[in-house]
C-alpha cells in the first residue's frame, strides 16, 4: 500500500465516520428527517473505498 492509497483510505474512513454519526444523530436524537444525507454519504464513501482499493 503506497502513501497515496493510505491517505485516501484515511480520508474516506473519516468521511464514513461522519456519515454514520450524521445518520444516527439525525434519526435517533434530533429526528430531523435528514438521515438520507448520511445514508447517501455512506454509499459514496463505500464506492470510494472500492475504487481506491481495486
Amino acid at each position: 500500500m503506497d502513501k497515496r492509497q493510505l491517505a485516501a483510505n484515511l480520508i474516506l474512513g473519516a468521511l464514513l465516520f461522519v456519515g454514520v454519526a450524521h445518520t444516527l444523530l439525525a434519526t435517533l436524537v434530533f429526528d430531523t428527517g435528514l438521515e438520507e444525507v448520511g445514508v447517501l454519504l455512506i454509499g459514496v464513501v463505500l464506492v470510494g473505498f472500492a475504487l481506491v482499493n481495486l
